[in-house]
Formats: structure tokens, C-alpha cells, sequence
């Protein structure tokens, strides 16, 4: 039997908080959103590396030279 959509609607929620920082930092323009995307990629499965992309992806946005 197929997964339930239940299953399916909770797998969508999880996805989505996991990659919080990276849809963030894609939402806000920010200038390291490709570094930010790898990092959670990589190290979103663990909380301090999750709340370090997030951090990342919150923060304000330096002016360009």
C-alpha cells in the first residue's frame, strides 16, 4: 500500500521547516543564499547547523560596493 496523505502532508511540513533558511535566503535576495542552500543541504540535519543557516539567512544584507 501507498504512503497515506497524512504521510504526505507531514513529509511536505518537514521538508519545508529543513529548508527554512535556504527558501529565506532565495526569498530575501540574499548574496551568500548559494552558500546558505549548500550548508543546510549539508548540515540541516544537525540543530546547531540548521540554526546557524537560518542566522545566516536572517541576516541583514550588506549594501554592494
Amino acid at each position: 500500500m501507498g504512503a497515506g496523505f497524512p504521510t504526505v502532508i507531514i513529509g511536505l511540513l518537514a521538508g519545508t521547516v529543513y529548508f527554512l533558511p535556504s527558501l529565506l535566503a532565495w526569498r530575501r535576495q540574499h548574496r551568500w543564499r548559494d552558500r546558505i542552500l549548500l550548508a543546510n543541504l549539508l548540515t540541516g540535519w544537525t540543530v546547531l547547523g540548521w540554526a546557524i543557516c537560518l542566522g545566516l539567512a536572517l541576516r541583514p544584507a550588506r549594501p554592494k560596493l
